[in-house]
């Protein structure tokens, strides 16, 4: 048998048609020449490569595009029963209408498995306008465990789709070459609910734009994406050293990645962006646990957009280029052992130092201040932690300026689940700011709009059967500062201790037990004033009450006198709720009149045994 595609061709003008016949059956190969085709950039092809595609599909053959531009007008399609296809020549649609030019593989239920496709090259004699997916340059449908190279695909509205149609895609290996003016470049699509597209291994290639091709409209490099109410999940795609160059200019958007689905693990190493918005991604539904792993960008910090219809967050984009380690977290605030930490507020109250209180009952607050407390009934210490109710939370208030996302970690006694996330938000300004779409996601739960206390709770508890338990919160740019916390939400919780996380480019302000927010796990209240004592006698005594805000009976008092004298004894007790008295004795055996002098009063709360 002649090993090379020319001999074939030179052997197949000598041979009758019996003998031509009998060659097509014997031989492993069979090419559109068989049928009159030309290649010569002038003929339509059509016809001949379709018989090619059939000859090769019935026959359990290899079909083979020989060197040469092969128009076609239509749509030509390799069966499944083909053992693949090997290009060495260029496909051309010469055609107008939106087509899918070249069809790989078996639709409906058929399962296309170990095919070998390499070379695969076709383009568009006209730049499509991108006004229809349904022009596409290859489709390849229900492949599975398969190698497939896509040498170029260029022109199209959509370059290249891989097809979940009745059955799924799977387990292949695609080698990418160039994608140049499509608006989507790779398209990895579901068509039906029992389709599924997923464990793909992409490596390369070079997604590309001219200068003014479709300069208004925008474009992505690679879209993750289904038909209306097909399967939606696509999961664990993995793309090695991808290349975006796709033109960004004007008001147009040019991102890399466009992932309209609800997978997880989405994983591109090593991605250049040129001439890309400053945008790894775009997400719009609730797609979790992406990473995008940036080698090389011209912008300084890239992104990635959730849209209004996004419902999860928790995917990160690992900035290499610039900033090495980017995307380690930086630690902001935390509580070790939230018992240890426990204090009584009142007679009925507990509150925690360093954590604010949440209450998450009907409130007419609006400002800030007023979601906050010191500490609240309901709240119980125990052994090793401590007990919150229903309606009971513990977290901090954070400035949300100048960083969006904060991961919040929380440990139940015994390691038990259970807890829900809590966030309320605010504007500048401080007032609650309810019920506005973008102002929060989360990364392992939808979280819920609570009209009655004014904040979101998460829609599951934090919990390990759930791999939930770590949570990420992203703050839409409206917002200002956040309370975040854990409440009890499913019955009573035993929270033995909290931490908050951040991103390592800012270290944003935690407000608990700040003047603006005085009444948020504050343990010691202070106050000063100018105080004139009267004239003394020797043992005689003055009395001055002391306004300490967040002072309750019970409390421990302390109070100092900035004075030269050493004769004045001082000494201090909660007198009612927020007033302090202070005592000052004349100690000395004669009479004395001090001027005017600082007095500090300081108030701690008792420490719960």
């Amino acid at each position: 048998m002649p090993a090379r595609i020319d001999d074939l061709l030179v052997l197949n003008a000598n041979l009758n048609k019996s003998d031509f016949a009998k060659y097509l059956r014997d031989r492993e190969a069979v090419l559109p020449n068989d049928f009159g085709g030309l290649g010569d950039g002038v003929a339509n092809d059509t016809s001949a490569i379709q018989a090619c595609f059939d000859r090769a599909g019935t026959d359990q053959k290899f079909a083979i595009i020989p060197p040469g531009t092969w128009n076609v007008n239509a749509t030509v399609t390799l069966p499944g029963g083909a053992r693949g296809l090997i290009m060495q020549g260029t496909i051309r649609y010469t055609g107008t209408t939106p087509t899918s030019v070249l069809v790989i593989g078996d639709g409906g239920t058929v399962r296309n498995a170990e095919k070998l496709y390499t070379g695969l090259n076709v383009i568009r004699q006209t730049i499509s306008d991108w006004s229809s997916e349904a022009d596409i340059g290859i489709t390849l449908r229900n492949l599975d465990a398969s190698q497939i190279e896509i040498r170029r695909v260029e022109g199209f509205t959509i370059g290249a789709r891989t097809l979940g149609d009745g059955r799924g895609f799977e387990d292949c290996t695609l080698t990418l070459g160039r994608f140049v003016n499509n608006k989507f470049g790779l398209d990895i699509w579901c068509a039906t609910a029992t389709a599924w597209n997923t464990s793909i291994r992409y490596y390369g290639g070079h997604f590309a734009h001219a200068t003014g091709v479709n300069a208004a409209q925008d474009r992505f490099g690679i879209r993750l994406a289904n038909a209306a109410g097909a399967y939606t999940n696509h999961n664990r795609h993995v793309f090695d050293a991808p290349n975006f160059e796709l033109r960004q200019a004007g008001s147009n958007v040019a991102i890399p990645f466009l992932n309209q689905t609800g997978g997880s693990a989405i994983i591109a190493r090593n991605m250049r962006m040129e001439a890309c918005s400053p945008i790894a991604a775009r997400h719009t539904s609730t797609a979790q646990d992406c990473e995008y792993d940036v080698a090389w960008t011209n912008t300084y910090l890239v992104g990635i957009d959730y849209t209004a219809t996004a419902t999860r967050c928790g995917n990160a984009v690992i900035n290499r280029h610039r900033a090495p380690a980017s995307r380690f977290t930086r630690f902001l605030a935390g509580c070790e052992n939230v018992r240890a930490k426990a204090f009584r507020q009142s007679a009925t109250e507990v509150g925690v130092e360093g954590l604010v209180t949440i209450a998450t009952s009907t409130t007419t607050a609006t400002y800030i201040a007023d979601f906050c407390f010191n500490g609240l009934s309901n709240v119980t210490p125990t052994g090793r932690g401590v007990q919150l109710a229903d309606n009971r939370g513990l977290g901090w208030v954070v400035d949300t300026t100048q960083t969006r996302e904060f991961a919040l970690a929380h440990w139940l006694v015994a390691g038990a689940s259970g807890g829900r996330l809590f966030a309320r938000v605010f504007d500048a300004a401080g007032n609650v700011r309810e019920n506005i779409a973008g102002d929060i996601l989360a990364s392992l739960t939808t979280m819920l709009w609570s009209a009655p206390a004014k904040g979101w709770y998460g829609g599951a508890p934090m919990d390990d059967a759930d791999l939930n338990r770590r949570m990420t919160l992203r703050f839409g740019s409206g917002v200002a500062f956040a309370q975040i916390g854990v409440i009890g939400f499913d019955g009573i919780i035993e929270l033995e201790s909290l931490r908050l996380y951040g991103l390592p480019e800012a270290a944003p302000g935690i407000l608990n037990g700040t003047p603006t927010l005085p009444n948020s796990g504050q343990r010691e209240f202070v106050a000063e004033t100018s105080w004139d004592l009267p004239s003394l006698a020797a043992g005689a005594t003055s009395l001055l009450d002391v306004t300490v805000n967040g002072a309750r009976q019970g409390d421990l008092a302390e109070a100092s006198l900035v004075s030269s004298t050493r004769f004045i004894e001082l000494s201090a007790f909660v007198w009612s709720n927020n007033t302090v008295r202070v005592l000052a004795r004349n100690v000395s055996g004669s009479t004395f009149d001090l001027a005017a002098a600082t007095l500090s009063v300081s108030v701690t709360k008792r420490r719960v045994p």
